[in-house]
């Protein structure tokens, strides 16, 4: 009997390791075929059947790329999901702690809103034309600070549901002890707290950096002055009415992704943790 239940949790076992190497697969293979195509001379790209390896070598589309300007679209990404990620984790912290401690009017309503909202993180553009003829009247488009409103609005409800799990995972007693020992309310929300919600804050900001950097339809209607052009703009600048530029265009896609697979390599363990948090309290 016991063998039989062995030889069943390894079948098991080996079941999913095989699921995850085809999930594996499937979403390496665009990745990969992306990487050496922008490795490739413009004949071998064409080449037919296709050259998966035996292929000369050409740094020749990276060089176009970033002669191009396009590091100055790298960093306006940066400072886009970097300004995204402090106005979003701030003001998405006070709102989970208040949605996490305090009693106020409408709290379950006002809740259900911050639900509905969260697919705004991934469904920006089903809102973009209210918001661009908004942004317009308000004089609030084609400016350095005019992405970062928008992605941080976007993604702050996924950001306070990510912060509210990680506060309530914080027993209430703690606060209660730290109150009696003459700490402050300041405190307790701006020292005592955060440290014990780390990984709750470093998945919220994973979160709006992935929908920060990865955004390119409201950015592209938002955003007309060249100078401040994100990076995904620079990239689609190869899909041109005449054609794609497969060099190029994987050259600088290459380029794009390098940043998100650093953090997730980094952080990866700290997105699980937060996602996870307060899902066993009690």
């Amino acid at each position: 009997m016991k063998n039989g239940k062995y030889l069943l949790k390894i079948k098991s076992h080996l079941s999913e390791v095989l699921i995850l190497i085809i999930f594996a697969i499937v979403n390496l293979i665009p990745i990969f075929w992306g990487v050496i195509t922008s490795l490739k001379t413009q004949s071998d790209i064409t080449a037919y059947p296709p050259k998966i390896w035996n292929f000369e070598l050409y740094f020749g589309h990276y060089k176009r790329v970033i002669s191009s300007g396009f590091f100055q679209c790298v960093l306006n990404s940066a400072f886009y999901s970097v300004a995204a990620i402090l106005l979003g984790v701030i003001t998405g912290y006070l709102a989970a702690y208040g949605f996490s401690r305090r009693n106020f009017p409408f709290k379950k309503l006002c809740f259900y809103f911050i639900v509905v909202g969260i697919p705004l993180s991934s469904g920006s553009s089903v809102l973009l034309i209210p918001n661009y003829l908004h942004m317009m009247k308000m004089g609030l488009h084609n400016h350095w600070y005019t992405l970062i409103l928008l992605y941080t609005t976007y993604n702050l409800p996924m950001t306070i549901w990510l912060l509210i799990a990680g506060i309530r995972a914080v027993p209430q007693e703690l606060e209660e002890a730290a109150i009696m020992d003459g700490c402050s309310q300041f405190y307790i929300v701006t020292r005592l707290i955060p440290p014990l919600i780390k990984p709750s804050i470093a998945a919220a900001s994973l979160f709006v950096f992935i929908g920060s950097w990865n955004e390119y339809i409201t950015s592209s209607v938002m955003i007309n002055d060249t100078s401040l052009k994100n990076i995904q703009m620079a990239i689609y600048d190869y899909l041109g009415f005449f054609g794609q530029e497969w060099g190029p265009l994987t050259a600088a896609a290459t380029l794009a992704i390098i940043p998100i697979v650093f953090v997730f390599t980094f952080l990866g363990k700290q997105l699980v943790s937060g996602l996870t948090a307060g899902a066993v309290k009690g």
